[in-house]
């Protein structure tokens, strides 16, 4: 969803390939499809607006606002309602909030992965460590996970097997 039409166009234009991105930055040597867009990109290298408090360098005055609500401001005004915890934004408040889930809401679509966690943050970081590689293989059940924990849990839970079990048995790859 875009605010405006000339934000939308502005988007469908970033969304050629390279080479037809002719506009050139003289600075940085990016590339831009329109004049307009690289004149836009212009402006962060010629704004410069420095923290009066630390040596922080933004490129707008609401960047500067920004910067300084985060990283100086002790006022956290977005509470949580599930505990005393506040937050100074309500992205911050959001991924706080997944962490009382009583369950794991998220569970890896990788089939045989058998992965879950309660914040959709922790799920990404699954599939950012994994890509999803099933690694280790059950030798009882041939079940296959994405990590050694995995297999150890699965032993423990499904099979009632210590973690030192794991090892007597014969080294199989999954496919």
């Amino acid at each position: 969803m875009f605010s405006n039409n000339t934000k939308f166009f502005d988007h469908v234009k970033r969304q050629v390939s390279e080479d037809k991105q002719i506009f050139v930055c003289q600075n940085c040597h990016k590339h831009f499809a329109s004049e307009r867009l690289l004149r836009d990109h212009m402006r962060v290298h010629v704004n410069r607006v420095t923290c009066p408090l630390c040596d922080a360098v933004c490129t707008s005055v609401s960047s500067l606002k920004a910067h300084t609500r985060y990283r100086h401001c002790d006022e956290r005004p977005f509470r949580c309602h599930l505990c005393d915890s506040s937050f100074k934004n309500t992205y911050d408040l959001h991924k706080h909030v997944e962490t009382h889930n009583d369950s794991d809401a998220y569970s890896c679509d990788v089939e045989g992965c058998g992965f879950t966690s309660r914040t959709s943050q922790t799920l990404k970081q699954h599939y950012k460590r994994s890509n999803g590689i099933l690694r280790y293989k059950c030798h009882i059940c041939q079940k296959c996970f994405c990590w050694s924990y995995s297999l150890t849990l699965h032993l423990r839970k499904a099979h009632n097997l210590s973690s030192h079990s794991r090892f007597s048995g014969v080294s199989q790859q999954c496919p």
